[in-house]
């Protein structure tokens, strides 16, 4: 049997008690009927100004969750903590998207030592590799651009050479790698980069010229062969359906594979101007479905350790209920077992049933 979605608690309480972020239960009108608001609408300080002005005395709103019923997410967005780390974040961006118009616009060469020591501050500054993931699930909501998901996918690349136990020269690599892997974008028109519709074939090949232009960007600068070989390759595929060049597995350098997985989990994870974000297990199931693609060799340990990072985060089942991640399932690791309320759903034997969202 399916769980069903639980009843939200509701309360009625005095306009004085009314405070930004309670979700109105049910519609309020004015005394001589007129809808001052609908149910469902969240309150700000406009909102509860407004109620005022209409001299409603009481609201019915959902009971605000206390400390101990907020989500892993919703703690973590009001934390000191992530306010610091967003202002890391946003320095670092903003840095890195300087440097790389000066390198393109001024032929600058590339400090590495200074980019790669940018975002190792911030991973510092923030703690291990689970921590880090955290916040990028948190920071989702930035728009996107270029130099945002290579910041992401830096991150992410330093998290993976560290989870496969690489070398302190072979992570600033890889993390180097991460953050230069899409400078080819630069030099895409913005009206086919950003463009909100499907694109069509001539822009998709346009699209498409980013690993060659960024391979022509950085092939001449005082840095790792390896790190030029990512921005070339890391849309080739093991079966030989990616780009440039259709390369086979063994064909790809190491690096661009890995650097390949961070950036299709971090584009799909965040939102897009033709497409709205996906859930990470829903990642997570078309990465298992499409592992032939990949170096399975890296693709697996990563993504183990990746759905390990959700243990214990409140999720949302496709049938509405709400639950919270308890056991990753090794053989299926889109379909964890999930806690509602008292039953355990291990999602591998409720096929119909998958993680909608984390929340």
């Amino acid at each position: 049997m399916e769980p069903s979605k639980p009843e939200r608690s509701i309360e009625r309480i005095p306009i004085s008690r009314a405070v930004p972020g309670m979700e109105l239960a049910k519609d309020i009108y004015s005394r001589t009927d007129q809808m001052v608001l609908g149910r469902g609408s969240v309150l700000d300080a406009q909102k509860i100004s407004k109620i005022m002005f209409y001299s409603v005395d009481t609201i019915t709103v959902y009971k605000m969750a206390t400390e101990s019923e907020r989500t892993l997410t919703e703690q973590l967005k009001s934390s000191v903590e992530f306010r610091e780390f967003s202002q890391r974040y946003d320095k670092t961006v903003t840095s890195f998207k300087d440097s790389m118009n000066k390198v393109i616009a001024e032929n600058r060469e590339i400090d590495g030592e200074e980019l790669v020591g940018e975002v190792e501050d911030i991973i510092e500054q923030t703690g291990n590799n689970s921590r880090i993931f955290n916040m990028l699930h948190c920071i989702r909501d930035y728009d996107e651009m270029t130099y945002v998901h290579s910041m992401n996918v830096s991150l992410i690349c330093n998290c993976f050479a560290r989870w496969l136990n690489m070398s302190k020269d072979e992570i600033r690599t890889l993390t180097l790698g991460g953050l230069l892997h899409d400078i080819g974008k630069i030099s895409v028109p913005k009206d086919v980069l950003l463009k909100p519709d499907t694109l069509t074939n001539d822009e998709y090949e346009i699209i498409k010229t980013h690993t060659t232009r960024g391979y022509e960007i950085l092939r001449d600068k005082k840095i790792d062969d390896k790190i030029k070989m990512i921005a070339l390759q890391h849309h080739e595929r093991a079966d030989k359906t990616g780009y440039p060049y259709g390369k086979s597995g063994n064909e790809v350098e190491p690096y661009s594979m890995i650097v390949a997985i961070a950036d299709v989990y971090d584009a799909m994870t965040s939102d897009r101007v033709y497409r709205p974000r996906l859930c990470p297990f829903d990642v997570i199931q078309n990465f298992e479905d499409g592992n032939y693609k990949y170096n399975a060799g890296y693709l697996i340990p990563l993504l183990e350790q990746i759905t390990e990072v959700y243990i214990n985060h409140t999720v949302r089942l496709s049938n509405d209920a709400v639950g919270k991640v308890v056991m990753i399932n090794r053989t299926e690791l889109a379909k964890p077992v999930v806690q509602v309320q008292n039953e355990f759903m291990d999602l591998t034997k409720f096929r119909k049933l998958k993680i909608a969202e984390v929340l």
